[in-house]
């Protein structure tokens, strides 16, 4: 499925025209490109089908560039605009402040096409003496440059995802392959990963292998051989199919998805008792072999209960597992409600409707519409006449749907308060409060925030975006004994770039604080996230009690009067 690589190419363009100060052209790229990457069929369909120009801000113009893209793998368009600005602007906008602008005012000045050179020119104080730049700018370019770096290396999660998915769709339904299993970071369901590693079981190795390396979508094969291969797909993304014996796969299964230090601490406790572990099976002998086939096996032989692939990261799970004191993890089917999301009242792209409609259809019992207030730079808002009208057709669709529709906002902490009056928030069900910028002191503002409106949820506390922008610098400690004494929940936001509050922190506050997992949908699509957050839920050990949205809804009500 090429949806993220098309949606790439026409945010490229975008990137392009922007910095030739092109108008609206950029924005209408960009529709497209989101409205591509969110599709829930592969765009080579809706090409085949001939119904590319039915897709919303996919006109005549552009669905021919992704038509030519699709049969050529070429786009002689986007070639031509990078010949006059020959920069990596992927690479150079991940740099948190610099848009596609700000590159070309920097390429005109240093000729800087990329991270090394943007870093060297910094690190001279070239960037510094650019006009319009200055010393903290340069100061910020230093700062962030390092996470850019690590970003071209790994893929966020939110984004593999749909790749493996239609990877193991393939993998599954063919006859040469039994059984397919995800393993590594994304079974761990790490916030990003390097690649994708697959463990499978074959009766005929030797095809599946050609199977594997002859698929539609493979730009290159990394390496093949009978057990082992590595190929390179479209999306950039590396996988790497490792094929076992049954009699073994339940070992491997267990070794391949680590972590590194979790397999450690295994592997020195068959130690402690007498036996050996390995990819193969773990065993009191050379000959004997107490198990392997299935993973359940393994740990119940080491007198373990089973760890959960998220939990292990050596953060206590083992000693956990060996008192029976592993918790019962939230699945994303106890989730009941979704408690942030945008609509067309703001900067969502669908209605009310359509987002109550696609959350009930999803098996959701209610939803929370928090619209940005007008005030928010980042985001067309909603003002307070509008909040009043957006009630009313709440009421409305709440007679009409099956689903609970709550009225809520996300009100933005800024140096004085909140951007909302407080008896305004007074009409509503549930409040979020975020910080969308930095602000000077923003610990103190945010538990001021918490004693002096009536706020129900922090919201992407952190506001981190991964692989480009490092979170808040807070004092969490203070925070939390605010947000606990308030009764304020934590969110945890399964948008991807977001995955905030990072799993760390939701495992060493999860006794302090409750949480919710949203999923900050800006389109019906966007509601398909909610597992992402889930999953960061279970890596932070939470169970169903420590999650509030698991609730039904008097439960929920109840919680927050």
């Amino acid at each position: 499925m090429k949806n993220k690589e098309v949606a790439d190419i026409l945010d490229e363009i975008a990137d392009y025209l922007e910095m030739q100060d092109v108008k609206w052209k950029p924005q209408a790229y960009r529709k497209a490109a989101r409205n591509v990457e969110n599709l829930s069929e592969s765009v080579e369909e809706l090409y085949e089908e001939e119904q590319l120009q039915d897709l919303d801000g996919v006109g005549e113009n552009i669905a021919e560039k992704i038509i030519e893209y699709l049969e050529t793998g070429k786009l002689e368009y986007l070639q031509e605009l990078k010949q006059d600005i020959p920069v990596d602007i992927e690479a150079l906008t991940a740099v948190e402040g610099l848009g596609p602008r700000k590159v070309k005012e920097i390429y005109e000045a240093r000729k800087v096409t990329d991270l090394d050179e943007l870093e060297e020119a910094a690190e001279s104080g070239e960037i510094a003496d650019i006009e319009g730049f200055g010393e903290k700018t340069e100061e910020n370019i230093l700062k962030h440059i390092e996470i850019a770096r690590r970003g071209q290396d790994r893929m966020l999660l939110g984004k593999a995802y749909p790749i493996a998915e239609e990877l193991r769709s393939g993998l599954e339904k063919s006859d040469n392959f039994d059984r397919v299993k995800f393993v590594g970071s994304f079974r761990r369901k790490r916030p990003t990963v390097g690649d994708i590693d697959v463990l499978a079981t074959s009766n005929n190795p030797g095809e599946a292998m050609e199977e594997f390396a002859g698929r539609e979508d493979v730009i290159e094969v990394l390496g093949s051989g009978q057990t082992k291969s590595s190929i390179l797909i479209s999306g950039d993304l590396q996988v790497d199919l490792r094929i076992v014996s049954e009699t073994s796969f339940g070992a491997a299964l267990q070794y391949f998805t680590g972590s590194k230090d979790h397999n450690v601490g295994l592997r020195t406790l068959a130690v402690e008792k007498g036996l050996k572990l390995n990819e193969y099976g773990l065993f009191d002998s050379e000959e004997n072999k107490l198990a392997g086939e299935t993973e359940n096996s393994v740990y119940s032989n080491l007198q373990l209960d089973f760890i959960e692939p998220e939990l292990r990261e050596r953060t206590g799970e083992i000693e956990a597992a060996a008192k029976g004191k592993i918790p019962d993890l939230v699945e994303k089917e106890d989730i009941k409600g979704d408690l942030q999301m945008h609509t067309d009242y703001s900067d969502g792209k669908a209605s009310m409707r359509e987002m109550a409609e696609k959350a009930e259809s999803s098996g959701l019992e209610y939803i929370l519409i928090t619209d940005h207030v007008k005030a928010l730079d980042i985001a067309d808002g909603i003002d307070e006449k509008a909040l009043i009208k957006q009630a009313e057709r709440i009421d409305e669709l709440n007679e009409e749907l099956e689903i609970e529709i709550l009225k809520g906002i996300e009100a933005n902490i800024t140096g004085e308060g909140l951007d909302i009056s407080r008896d305004k928030l007074k009409e509503l069900d549930i409040v979020l409060a975020s910080l969308h910028g930095r602000i000077n002191s923003p610990t103190e503002k945010i538990i001021k925030v918490f004693r002096d409106y009536p706020v129900d949820i922090f919201a992407h506390p952190l506001n981190r975006k991964i692989n480009s922008r490092k979170g808040l610098d807070i004092d969490l400690d203070k925070i939390i004994k605010v947000a606990a004494e308030e009764k304020v929940a934590l969110e945890i936001n399964s948008q991807p770039e977001r995955l905030d509050l990072p799993w760390r922190e939701i495992k060493e506050y999860r006794e302090d604080v409750k949480f919710v997992v949203s999923t900050d949908a800006h389109s019906a699509f966007e509601l398909s996230y909610m597992h992402l957050g889930v999953a960061q839920a279970r890596r932070g050990w939470c169970s169903k009690e420590e999650v509030l949205n698991t609730r039904p809804l008097e439960g929920l009500r109840s919680y927050f009067e």
